[in-house]
């Protein structure tokens, strides 16, 4: 039997690709509900819901969920959330699966690692930059993507994003302090996604970028985490869950051919 999926945010551009793609994929559409019907519908004989909408539309499918105890699976790919939806997702979670991701792609997922390991690998004298550029309609800024990719930042110096994010530079400003991590943002033509991290020292630098030329893959990645969430126990999850089984024999592979040459090959 076909998983049944309700889609949240029908009627927008990515909501249009998520049926497109779970039709093609041999799931079942049983409701589409753009952000302005009734949000219980969303809940009516499907097995997970899908939500690409906008950060009020989402509040009150989450408001819904907990208040009415509906244990139906979450995959929210809607970003610039408040911290009110944050809480929100923090108390579904207790009694169904929510998977939340501000870009579903597996390759952004990669990007994310490598993001990671480069922030271990270096000290906190490199100076981190974040540069995303989006198409001229997108509404939130940054993007979820480079928070993420901050966060992740953040996170291997053992810091909070919240403590060295600098979003807005104009006008004379102060001095650049060691672990700032840097925001910049372009809104521009229709550009679907481009983000860059920086790592920049004295003498030199290293970057790293992703480009995703149609919003295609992020529906095509939403559609690949029904099956796997609707099989989870009540919890949050990201990308990394649904990554780890992916990447890390890959990773423990790496590490085992990359350190294993004893001289160089000529």
């Amino acid at each position: 039997m076909a998983i049944k999926i309700s889609v949240l945010g029908s009627t927008g551009t990515m909501g249009g690709l998520i049926i497109k793609t779970a039709l093609q994929e041999g799931f079942e559409v049983s409701n589409k509900v753009s952000s302005e019907n009734e949000i219980s519908e969303l809940f009516d004989n499907t097995d997970v819901i899908v939500d690409f909408s906008c950060p009020i539309a989402t509040k009150t499918m989450l408001e819904y969920s907990f208040q009415n105890k509906k244990r139906i699976p979450l995959i929210i790919g809607t970003t610039g959330l408040s911290d009110d939806c944050v809480d929100l997702i923090k108390l579904c979670c207790k009694q169904t699966p929510v998977f939340l991701a501000p870009n579903m792609s597996v390759l952004i997922s990669i990007l994310n690692l490598l993001v990671y390991a480069v922030g271990r690998l270096l000290e906190e004298t490199f100076d981190v930059e974040i540069t995303e550029t989006h198409h001229r309609f997108k509404k939130d800024a940054p993007s979820g993507t480079a928070l993420m990719l901050g966060q992740s930042v953040a996170k291997s110096r053992n810091k909070s994003l919240r403590d060295v994010a600098v979003f807005e530079r104009h006008g004379i400003i102060p001095q650049r302090q060691q672990g700032d991590i840097g925001f910049s943002v372009r809104r521009c033509g229709k550009i679907v996604g481009e983000h860059e991290v920086s790592f920049v020292g004295d003498y030199e630098e290293i970057s790293i970028s992703h480009k995703a030329f149609s919003k295609e893959i992020f529906a095509k990645g939403a559609i690949k985490t029904v099956k796997w969430i609707v099989a989870q126990t009540p919890g949050l999850y990201t990308m990394n869950n649904f990554t780890r089984d992916m990447i890390i024999p890959v990773v423990k592979d790496l590490y085992k051919e990359f350190f294993s040459f004893d001289k160089i090959q000529l």
